[in-house]
C-alpha cells in the first residue's frame, strides 16, 4: 500500500516513471531498426577429418578441439589471409577484417566463420575464400614442414654417398677394409724376402717396398675409419628420411582431407539483425531512463519540500496582559 500510496501522490509525475524509460529504450532500437540493411554468410569447418585423425596429427588429446579453434581464429585473422582473401575477391582489407568472425561452436571443434557486410553479393565470396585459405594455410604448412625434413635427409644421404663414392675411388674402386685386407696378406711375405737379403741391393728395394706397403696400411686404416664414419651418417639419414617420409605422406592426407568440398559447409547470405546487440542496448537505455526518472522524482520531491517550508506563515504569539 505505500508503493500506491506514493504513486498517488506524485500525482501526474508518474507518466514520468513510464516515458523516459520507454523513449531512452526505443531510441537505441529505432536505430537498430533504421540503420542500413546487413547481411552475412556463414562457412562452418567440420573437422572429421582433421582433429584426432591420424596418429602424427598434432590435433590430439583432451585440448584439440579448443587449440584447433583458436589456431582457426588467429590464423584467419593475420595480415597475410586477409589480403589474400581481399585479392581474391578485390574487397578492401579494411572491409574484409572488420566483417570477420571466427567462434568455436560450443566446445565441439565445429568452428563457425561469418562475414558480415553491407554488400550482399560479397558476403558469400568472402567467406568462402576466408574458410579455404585458412584451412589451406594451417595444413599446408604442415606439408611443406615435412617435405623440407624428407629434402634435408634426402640431402645428407647423398652428401655421405658422394663421400664413400671418392673413399672407393682412391682404392680401386672397392671399399678400405677390402683393400687393406688384400694388401695386409703379401706384406708379411715381402717382409722375410726383406730379412733374408739384408746387405744387397735387391734387399733395400724390398725394404722401400715393405715401407711403402705399411705406409699404404697407415692410409687406408685412416680411411676406413672416414668410411665407417660416412656409413653410419647415411644409414641415419636413410632412417630420417624414411621418417619425413611417412610424416610427409600423413601430411597430404591431412591436406587432402582440408579441401573445402570435403571440410566446409558454406550457407546462403541472408539479412541480419543483431537482436541480442539491440535487446541488450535498449533494455541497458531504459534502466538508465528508469534511473534518471526516479532520480529527477526524488530531486523534485525535496526540491517542493523546500517551497513550503519556507511559504509557512509565521506562527502567531498570543499577546501577554
Amino acid at each position: 500500500m505505500e508503493i500506491l500510496d506514493y504513486f498517488k501522490s506524485i500525482g501526474r509525475r508518474f507518466w514520468v516513471l513510464v516515458l523516459v524509460p520507454a523513449i531512452a529504450g526505443l531510441v537505441p532500437l529505432a536505430w537498430f531498426l533504421l540503420k542500413p540493411a546487413q547481411y552475412a554468410a556463414r562457412a562452418t569447418v567440420i573437422p572429421t577429418a582433421l582433429v584426432g585423425g591420424i596418429r602424427s596429427n598434432q590435433y590430439r588429446g583432451s585440448d584439440a578441439d579448443k587449440y584447433f579453434a583458436a589456431n582457426i581464429a588467429g590464423a584467419a585473422r593475420t595480415n597475410r589471409l586477409i589480403d589474400q582473401v581481399a585479392s581474391e575477391t578485390r574487397v578492401p582489407p579494411s572491409r574484409v577484417r572488420g566483417g570477420l568472425k571466427v567462434a568455436q561452436v560450443n566446445t565441439s571443434a565445429f568452428v563457425d566463420i561469418t562475414y558480415l557486410t553491407g554488400k550482399k553479393k560479397e558476403a558469400v565470396p568472402v567467406v568462402s575464400a576466408a574458410a579455404a585459405d585458412t584451412l589451406h594455410f594451417l595444413f599446408q604448412s604442415q606439408y611443406d614442414v615435412a617435405k623440407a625434413s624428407v629434402d634435408a635427409a634426402q640431402k645428407q644421404a647423398d652428401q655421405a654417398d658422394d663421400g664413400l663414392n671418392a673413399i672407393s675411388k682412391q682404392v680401386g674402386g672397392q671399399s678400405p677394409e677390402v683393400a687393406y685386407g688384400a694388401l695386409s696378406k703379401g706384406l708379411p711375405a715381402l717382409q722375410a724376402t726383406a730379412a733374408r737379403s739384408k746387405n744387397t741391393a735387391a734387399g733395400a728395394r724390398v725394404q722401400q717396398q715393405v715401407a711403402a706397403a705399411q705406409a699404404q696400411l697407415a692410409k687406408l686404416g685412416d680411411l676406413q675409419g672416414q668410411y665407417l664414419a660416412l656409413v653410419d651418417v647415411r644409414r641415419r639419414a636413410v632412417n630420417l628420411r624414411r621418417d619425413a617420409e611417412q610424416r610427409e605422406r600423413d601430411a597430404a592426407a591431412q591436406l587432402g582431407a582440408a579441401d573445402p568440398a570435403h571440410s566446409l559447409a558454406i550457407g546462403k547470405a541472408h539479412r541480419s539483425f543483431p537482436f541480442s546487440d539491440a535487446l541488450q542496448t535498449s533494455g541497458g537505455a531504459a534502466a538508465g531512463g528508469l534511473f534518471v526518472a526516479v532520480g529527477y522524482l526524488f530531486l523534485r520531491e525535496v526540491w517542493d519540500g523546500l517551497k513550503r517550508r519556507t511559504r509557512r506563515p509565521p506562527e502567531v504569539v498570543p499577546a501577554t496582559g
